[in-house]
């Protein structure tokens, strides 16, 4: 990263670091709602464990989870 983005001298170089930019932002864009939505299901499913009793069946289900 750091040998590919060195500090911006010229004008030129500038534009292809912002080319690069929003080459890539749309793919980030997407990885980050993907992540998003699966960190919302992983803290559902541990309000939903943090209401269980940790010897019920229930648990069981939800620790195989």
């Amino acid at each position: 990263f750091l040998r590919k983005y060195i500090p911006i001298s010229l004008w030129e170089q500038r534009q292809r670091y912002k080319e690069d930019f929003n080459a890539e932002y749309d793919e980030y864009r997407s990885l980050h709602a993907r992540i998003e939505t699966v960190n919302r299901r992983f803290m559902e499913l541990d309000q939903q464990r943090k209401l269980l009793s940790p010897g019920s069946k229930e648990y069981q289900v939800q620790k195989r989870k």
